[in-house]
């Protein structure tokens, strides 16, 4: 398992969106087995994306917490 940096959640909806476009094109040449691949790769990017959301959360209300103390 990786740890997501933030810094690279650009890189994270690159990765999505070539997954998304291999994803069409195993289904329109029915590729059955590299489309329940790419699904599942596409399951763990949303994992990861959710992930990214939170660790944003947390570093929103720790900055808002040390704004509220300054």
């Amino acid at each position: 398992m990786l740890r997501l940096d933030l810094a690279q959640e650009p890189r994270l909806l690159e990765i999505e969106a070539n997954t998304r476009q291999r994803l069409g094109e195993a289904q329109r040449m029915q590729w059955l087995g590299e489309a329940a691949g790419l699904q599942e790769s596409l399951r763990h990017i949303a994992g990861k994306k959710q992930q990214a959301e939170r660790r944003r959360a947390q570093a929103d209300r720790a900055e808002d917490g040390v704004t509220a103390l300054g």
